[in-house]
């Protein structure tokens, strides 16, 4: 026990300056976390430099083209196709309306060829109705002769019937037979019971024929002659159709620019469920950059931030810088732009930045879909 009580203070002395150092160690261990390089700083911030001017936030934001880039895929007028060629291939530049690729249109082909015939059909059905209006003249003047004839007869059949009730009524004095019994002879006359009838039939065919007559003037033969004029514009009209559908089989570029990702070759198939373009055109002319200003941010943007110059830099190298102007900022705060089926929940406002020079000399350029930082500051 007494060299336990001859070391104690020792130990004392030990425990002391273990806690020295351990307090002088974690001192260190906070000014080194607190004051970082100049170069590790660098590095890891890729902000402006001391002399950048405030008044804007550095937010991120994706290199575009104005228009945007277009996918290209199934023709409107197929709900699947199969290849039969393709004309261009991945890097070629090309024009408004170069022919980008063609489906087979065998089918198509055939419900043209169905369209002309009928349109043939049709015509011959405007030629029919074009003799029937000039055969309708002819009618009416034989109606008109049928009407004479008819009247001509009625008007003899009449005579026929005074002259033989007449002749009755005359022997009928002269038989001395009284007037109250005449009506009774007249019914029971065969010959005036006959002539009788002739006259009515006569009366009967008359007004037939001018019933007919008369038609026959009210009906305006033009009318089947539009009808059948009518159906040809419809036929045609499907002819256009039929020719529409062929051509836009034959996919075009619809603004000049540059060919990306032809996936597609002579003989696949793309229909309605094909979720990939069967190419991309990046569309030419100027470059942008679509900064995405998050909420927390949206007090600093103002309507003087519109035509100032504004920073880009590569999100992957901050030393790498590009000049741009603001364009728009936007007023709503909409999801970002996303490529992907699921949209983004998050929403930001966007604004346009215009790159002054997409490719500086000894700078790689800027490529649609890269993503930047852009310091809406400076």
């Amino acid at each position: 026990m007494n060299w336990l009580r001859r070391i104690r203070p020792v130990l004392f002395i030990l425990g002391v300056l273990l806690l020295v150092g351990t307090l002088v160690g974690a001192g260190a261990l906070r000014a080194g976390n607190g004051q970082p390089s100049t170069e590790v700083a660098k590095s890891a911030n890729p902000t402006p430099s001391p002399t950048a001017k405030a008044g804007g936030p550095i937010t991120m934001g994706t290199v575009d083209s104005d228009p945007p880039p277009v996918s290209y895929g199934l023709p409107t007028v197929l709900q699947s196709g199969s290849i039969a060629e393709v004309f261009v291939k991945d890097g070629q530049e090309v024009k408004a309306n170069d022919k980008l690729y063609a489906f087979d249109t065998s089918i198509q082909t055939r419900d043209l060829e169905r369209a002309q015939a009928a349109v043939a059909v049709q015509q011959t059905k405007v030629d029919e109705a074009k003799e029937g209006a000039k055969q309708h003249g002819e009618k009416i003047k034989v109606l008109k002769q049928g009407v004479a004839a008819v009247a001509s007869k009625e008007k003899w059949q009449g005579v026929l019937y005074n002259l033989i009730k007449s002749n009755l009524e005359k022997n009928y004095k002269s038989e001395k037979i009284p007037e109250t019994e005449w009506p009774a002879r007249f019914e029971t006359n065969p010959d005036l019971y006959k002539a009788n009838v002739e006259w009515a039939v006569a009366l009967s065919e008359l007004a037939l024929k001018k019933a007919e007559l008369a038609a026959m003037e009210a009906a305006d033969p033009q009318v089947m002659v539009r009808q059948a004029e009518a159906g040809v514009k419809q036929a045609q009209a499907e002819v256009q159709k039929a020719q529409t559908a062929i051509e836009l089989c034959t996919v075009k570029a619809r603004t000049p620019g540059t060919i990306e990702q032809v996936k597609i070759s002579p003989g696949a198939t793309l229909g309605i469920s094909t979720r990939d373009p069967a190419l991309w055109l990046i569309p030419a002319g100027a470059r942008v950059v679509r900064a995405e200003i998050e909420a927390d941010f949206a007090h600093r943007i103002s309507a003087e931030l519109i035509g100032r110059e504004v920073t880009i830099y590569d999100h992957t190298d901050p030393k790498i810088t590009y000049k741009g102007v603001v364009r728009r900022v936007g007023g709503t705060f909409l999801p970002k732009r996303s490529e992907s089926l699921i949209q983004s929940d998050t929403r930001v406002l966007e604004a346009v930045v215009e790159v002054s020079d997409p490719a500086p000399a000894g700078k790689p350029p800027l490529r649609v879909g890269q993503r930047v930082r852009v310091n809406l500051g400076q």
